[in-house]
């Protein structure tokens, strides 16, 4: 008996590895979601497959286990990041998620779910909103569900999401424009900077132009958010002209897709110094993210 016991308790193992790693991208999509971090995303992911392989009774539904234990320890997270967070010098942007770098362009999705914009505004909902829009809206789970996960009533979810619906469709969180369109705009962007033409930007930017910046005090980036035309072309012009027009500087560009979305490198001297995220409407360019953390920028794996 002990001999099929033991194989019995092998494949029962075997098995919860299999589910476990066939729900690992979705389980990691709802984290990165909810907390906007890659790394805490990880961390999470690892705890809950320590809790599933430790389980010894039996669980009804795997998926509603494992989106329940990945929900919880996100929130968990999201507490002792706001107490982190209240050191952090400057704006704080979600770590970037990055595409392979060899992956050809075609193969790209416009990714409406994990764009730079959406992250920037789920992370001003409350942690409840945030867990039940994301559950509801972009996971497609009933409140029924998302109120068994949060451990809340079905009504309860059901205005959580609604207030976090609410405050996401304030501010457009996708480039609603095609994306030749973003792309010209991107590269239309870059060109004026390089040739400080101011005149050139203002024609670019939406007159409701939002700036980010975030170096996490270990680079050089803006103490704060900047809004409206005059106030990001003033950064701009302070900052970003003076940064491409040093002499001799080694200053190289490449495209790349990140957060659902094509960006642009930036690369001084070979080291990559900033990575450029865009939301483009038909008003003109309405976000822009700028990365130069290098805790975060070190996601980008460049060549």
């Amino acid at each position: 008996m002990q001999p099929d016991a033991t194989l019995d308790i092998q494949h029962s193992t075997h098995s919860m590895d299999k589910i476990f790693e066939q729900s690992r991208q979705r389980l990691f999509g709802l984290a990165y979601r909810i907390t906007g971090s890659i790394s805490d995303s990880e961390d999470i992911l690892q705890e809950c497959f320590l809790r599933w392989q430790a389980q010894t009774h039996v669980i009804q539904s795997d998926q509603a286990w494992l989106t329940t234990v990945v929900t919880r320890l996100a929130l968990d997270h999201i507490k002792s990041a706001e107490e982190k967070r209240k050191s952090y010098i400057g704006p704080w942007l979600p770590e970037p998620l990055a595409e392979p770098e060899d992956e050809p362009d075609s193969l790209h999705e416009l990714d409406q779910s994990i764009t730079m914009a959406l992250l920037v505004v789920l992370d001003q909902l409350s942690a409840s909103e945030r867990a039940a829009y994301i559950l509801h809206d972009l996971f497609d789970y009933s409140f029924d569900e998302v109120a068994d996960i949060l451990d809340k009533s079905a009504a309860a979810c059901r205005k959580l999401a609604s207030r976090g619906r609410a405050k996401v469709q304030e501010q457009p969180t996708v480039s609603s424009v095609p994306t030749e369109q973003h792309n010209a705009m991107i590269e239309a962007f870059f060109n004026a900077t390089r040739q400080a033409d101011s005149e050139g930007l203002l024609k670019l930017l939406s007159k409701d132009v939002i700036f980010h910046s975030d170096g996490g005090g270990k680079a050089a980036a803006g103490r704060r958010i900047f809004q409206g035309q005059a106030d990001v072309l003033d950064w701009i012009e302070r900052v970003l002209f003076r940064f491409f027009h040093q002499p001799d500087a080694d200053i190289q560009f490449k495209q790349h897709w990140f957060n659902g979305a094509p960006g642009m490198l930036v690369f001084h001297e070979g080291q990559l110094v900033t990575a450029f995220n865009f939301t483009v409407d038909d008003t003109g360019i309405r976000h822009i993210y700028a990365l130069r953390n290098p805790d975060k920028l070190r996601f980008f794996q460049t060549h």
